[in-house]
């Protein structure tokens, strides 16, 4: 039996069985390819190995590999089933030591992507710059390792393609987003030796400080964009409330105004419920303040956002202006009024990469930037 390459490209065969080695489990094979219940079909039919929950197979007893391997070479030939090998490691050993050596504790799962059109599913759900979401995109990723941290992180791990012995190692989003493609806070994948005890320093040192400087700069950005699009709607508002006119100078019938409320008020709660996950994730992020008058801002603000507090509570939209919760507008008026503090304290707490030295928080005392006011839209 003569086992090729596995970077050999997938127009060798429609079904094809990937072998490595593995300290834990003996030989995995992963079946993948367009054809591959056929990789399913030879494995199965071969005494020996044991199909698991990941849909991967593992020869257990090593002492008997090489008359399963030639049965299988046997029946692979029958159901037209190319067979891969080499000296790598199975991922999903390599992904165990790695996660052993980061801060924290790690979960790890396998996923194998049989049919090449599942690893699509992957890239609206990656959150990078680099060369992992080229490669989910443009190269062969038979099965890929998922580490999650239980607070939130979730990285992706692949081997590298046209590498004997690299992996790539990228960051899924934020949990509270959901347009994740060529977003540009993305951090960059990082590329990682086949050592896994020097992978998870590089992890630690490099990878994870700049992901969480992309998550914290992501939140605060989308956190500003909303503030300033509540505070907007609210300039359009009172111009129109004041004035009696609309901001193309059209005179406003006083028998409409309160359905033209009815209009702000739905507008600001779409942005608002845009805004509470985004809001609520980065005042988890912020440290303690010392300081009495944006420290109280802060709790008021914890009361506000989280869903387990005594406050109003947001459906998930409105069907009419007539379905706005009561107290909308003494929701965002105390969303205005305490805002500022979280937007400083967020910006002063930002996260420091490898060798930066972090900026001294403010103290109570200092004063709050102004907020940019955009110029009310035309109507």
């Amino acid at each position: 039996m003569s086992m090729d390459d596995r970077t050999t490209p997938r127009s060798r065969g429609l079904a094809q069985i990937i072998l490595a080695l593995s300290p834990a489990d003996g030989l995995v094979a992963v079946p993948v390819g367009e054809q591959y219940r056929w990789a399913n079909t030879a494995l199965q039919l071969t005494p020996g190995f044991e199909r698991r929950p990941d849909g991967t197979y593992a020869l257990r007893d090593v002492d008997t590999a090489a008359p399963v391997l030639r049965a299988l070479a046997d029946t692979a030939r029958r159901h037209r089933v190319h067979l891969f090998g080499g000296a790598r490691t199975y991922l999903g050993d390599y992904a165990t030591a790695l996660a052993d050596g980061l801060p924290g504790t790690w979960t790890v799962k396998v996923e194998v992507y049989a049919h090449p059109v599942w690893q699509e599913d992957l890239v609206p759900l990656l959150w990078d710059a680099g060369e992992l979401i080229d490669s989910v995109e443009h190269a062969r990723i038979p099965y890929a390792a998922q580490l999650t941290n239980g607070a939130g992180t979730e990285l992706l791990l692949v081997e590298r393609p046209g590498s004997a012995d690299g992996y790539l190692l990228g960051a899924f989003a934020s949990g509270t987003f959901g347009d994740n493609y060529a977003d540009p806070h993305a951090p960059s994948s990082i590329v990682l030796p086949s050592d896994a005890a020097h992978a998870a320093s590089l992890v630690t040192g490099t990878f994870l400080p700049a992901y969480e400087q992309a998550v914290h700069e992501r939140l605060l950005t989308a956190v500003e964009t909303a503030h300033d699009r509540l505070e907007e709607l609210l300039a359009a508002w009172t111009a129109i409330e004041q004035s009696g006119r609309y901001s193309d100078g059209t005179r406003l019938d006083p028998a409409t105004l309160g359905h033209t409320e009815q209009q702000y008020l739905e507008e600001s709660s779409v942005e608002w419920r845009r805004l509470r996950p985004h809001a609520a994730e980065l005042l988890s992020r912020v440290r303690p303040v010392a300081g009495a008058e944006d420290s109280a801002s802060l709790d008021r603000l914890h009361r506000l956002l989280h869903p387990d507090a005594a406050e109003p509570s947001w459906p998930a939209a409105p069907s009419s202006p007539a379905a706005l919760p009561p107290g909308t507008a003494e929701t965002l008026r105390r969303w205005r009024t305490d805002a500022p503090a979280l937007l400083r304290q967020a910006r002063a707490a930002r996260p420091v990469g490898p060798g930066a030295v972090r900026p001294a928080l403010p103290t109570a005392g200092t004063a709050t930037p102004s907020i940019p006011r955009r110029a009310p839209r035309s109507r």
